[in-house]
């Protein structure tokens, strides 16, 4: 056996020896239960996979040959439910991204489960829904030169909506964008995605080399700050400009930031019960506490949703009736528990938030901020993406109009 078999093989044994056993990760996660397996077990596992291997091609069929640590690497939503009940504080999100290097690495995650989602390139998804609908922002982009525009090395802010707030909100994406000029300056826009669902196929180089390429755009750009919507974006551009001794470039909510600018909603709340949507990525309520501050409401006043909506982690590729069952479970567990404000009837369902990509795509109750209509039964709205509390309700929205440039 050679020591190159495992890529992540010094994340393997870290985790292996940090692990307690206490089994509070396995107990909070649906994939992690079916495996039967807690964070230790599986960098053990891994290890174990290896030790018994010659060359790579054993390795890949003894890690294959257990089904239980394949569900436990390819079952994964990174919802961070495991995160957080981890006395010892170990990220078993990142335990997770290094297995599914491996996994990529010996050949174990097909091709098919990961093709459309390659943001690195071209073509993905999110460029080609762009592409058949007509929607681009070259006009936007100022820090990348166009034939209408030179490239701008004087903003004040970087707009980064995200990969699926700019596919599925092309209208609401300029709005904001526009506010945000009104209020900090001369703004750009980020096109990009934060890379994460390369991470999620096992391309975690892949990843940060895109991030930091959006570093490189946010330093040519002068912008001082980088406003994003959603929370697992922001995360991600933290990290990339720590990574790349970046110190003038701060990162902020685009909650916190109105909130900071005074901004007031451009229409009232609705006489409606109120649900927010909590990301994944926001398990410590920053971005809820934040958003209900921009709403003018207190945190316990709306019905919180904390269901994970089962588009994370590729996992439908891996097991087709994950994504559904999972949100369909956090569903029920939202109808079933008690109401954060006792005279707050059940609420209806609440919206995707920008960072669940794939539920994004739902063409009814999809998140419209500032002037949109609103239901007469309930309103729902995420925690990440909007900024005034206003939803729409209107089938077939969101409808996308041509632009100026489609992305090349």
């Amino acid at each position: 056996m050679t020591d190159t078999l495992l890529e992540c093989r010094d994340t393997y044994w870290k985790f292996a020896g940090q692990c307690t056993q206490c089994g509070h990760c396995t107990q909070a996660c649906s994939s992690l239960t079916n495996a039967g397996m807690s964070l230790g077990e599986i960098a053990k596992a891994m290890l174990k996979a290896e030790r018994d291997a010659s060359d790579r091609d054993e390795l890949a069929v003894n890690i294959a040959m257990n089904p239980e640590l394949t569900q436990a690497v390819r079952g994964c939503f990174f919802c961070t439910s495991c995160k957080n009940t981890c006395f010892a504080h170990n990220d078993v999100c990142d335990l997770i991204y290094h297995a599914r290097v491996d996994f990529q690495n010996l050949g174990l995650i097909e091709r098919g489960s990961y093709s459309s989602v390659l943001v690195d390139q071209e073509w993905d998804i999110f460029t080609a829904y762009r592409a058949i609908h007509g929607i681009g922002f070259s006009d936007l982009t100022r820090h990348i030169a166009t034939a209408e525009h030179d490239a701008a090395a004087d903003c004040e802010l970087a707009f980064f909506p995200g990969c699926a707030l700019a596919a599925y909100g092309p209208e609401l994406t300029r709005e904001i964008f526009s506010t945000l000029e009104d209020l900090g300056g001369k703004t750009t826009m980020i096109d990009h995605c934060c890379g994460s669902p390369l991470k999620s196929a096992g391309f975690f180089d892949r990843a940060e080399a895109l991030c930091d390429r959006i570093s490189a755009e946010l330093q040519s750009s002068g912008a001082k700050t980088v406003v994003c919507v959603c929370p697992g974006c922001a995360n991600a551009m933290r990290k990339t400009l720590a990574r790349n001794g970046v110190d003038g470039i701060a990162v902020e909510s685009l909650s916190s930031f109105l909130v900071g600018h005074n901004f007031t909603p451009k229409r009232s709340l609705p006489e409606t019960p109120l649900t927010l949507s909590k990301s994944c990525q926001d398990r410590d309520g920053a971005y809820l506490e934040e958003t209900c501050r921009l709403l003018g409401i207190d945190v316990e006043t709306p019905t919180v949703f904390h269901g994970c909506c089962g588009a994370g982690g590729a996992v439908s590729s891996f097991t087709p009736t994950a994504r559904p069952s999972k949100a369909t479970r956090s569903s029920r567990s939202r109808k079933t528990a008690a109401p954060s404000s006792p005279c707050a009837p059940p609420a209806p369902t609440p919206t995707p938030s920008a960072s669940c990509s794939s539920r994004a795509r739902s063409r009814t109750s999809t998140t419209r901020s500032w002037s949109s209509r609103t239901s007469s039964t309930g309103t729902s709205c995420s925690a990440n993406s909007t900024a005034c509390g206003a939803v729409s309700t209107e089938p077939g929205w969101p409808r996308s109009s041509p632009k100026r440039g489609v992305r090349a």
